[in-house]
């Protein structure tokens, strides 16, 4: 299925109509709608009777229509849900901070009300709320706060082991967290070295475990500050 990739178009009808750009509004509009209609679809198609897959939802609806349109769809959607007691305050939140306009038609009703995500339980339309939130940041660069948080965590990691706990039982090891080896670049990488301050360290992956760990010597001191 190919990506609709008509432009996310903001501002209401009537703005559009005054700068002469019905075109665009109405393109806009009408990819909002579907993607609103997909929405429902991918949550009632992924949530069974063994739970709700939020991430494959998300996923499956963001190859149709692209991150930003689903994330607009979805902020259209909290804000008019702002009292609904089963929505998340960190996704309310986050709604308030999308640019987002009142669209009335001549009746003066608003034509957002169309592109709400109305035929799921919000439980669930939360749910996939938080995941596409988490999908979009997965794809932000890092920022060099985020590389000295993630320093510190595994600085953390190694101090709070008693013992060596490589498999070998001569490193300490610490796991980087996936979602900042997903969102890493080779400099990124390279920024996180540098701030740990241990000749011996490594980076690399475990045989027989999961993801990707750092390790030091166990002769390393561990106690040692964050380079700068």
């Amino acid at each position: 299925m190919r990506m609709d990739r008509t432009p996310v178009y903001r501002y209401p009808g009537d703005y559009a109509e005054e700068h002469g750009e019905l075109k665009q509004y109405r393109a806009s509009y009408k990819a909002d709608r579907a993607c609103k209609n997909a929405i429902e679809e991918a949550v009632d198609l992924y949530h069974t009777s063994n739970g709700f897959d939020a991430k494959s939802a998300v996923r499956e609806v963001m190859k149709q229509f692209g991150c930003e349109r689903v994330l607009y769809i979805l902020a259209v959607t909290v804000r008019h849900k702002a009292h609904d007691g089963r929505i998340s305050r960190s996704n309310k939140e986050w709604a308030r901070t999308v640019m987002v306009f009142k669209n009335p038609d001549s009746y003066g009703r608003d034509l957002n009300a169309w592109i709400v995500v109305d035929r799921c339980h919000p439980e669930l339309m939360d749910l996939f709320v938080t995941a596409a939130r988490h999908e979009h940041l997965l794809s932000l660069p890092l920022t060099a706060a985020e590389i000295k948080t993630e320093a510190l965590e595994i600085l953390s990691q190694f101090r709070g082991a008693q013992e060596p706990n490589s498999p070998e039982g001569t490193h300490f090891m610490a796991q980087i967290s996936p979602d900042f080896i997903t969102r890493a670049k080779t400099k990124d990488m390279e920024r996180l070295t540098a701030l740990l301050p241990f000749p011996s360290l490594e980076v690399r992956a475990i045989t027989g475990r999961k993801g990707v760990y750092a390790l030091i010597s166990g002769e390393e001191d561990r106690f040692s500050k964050l380079q700068k």
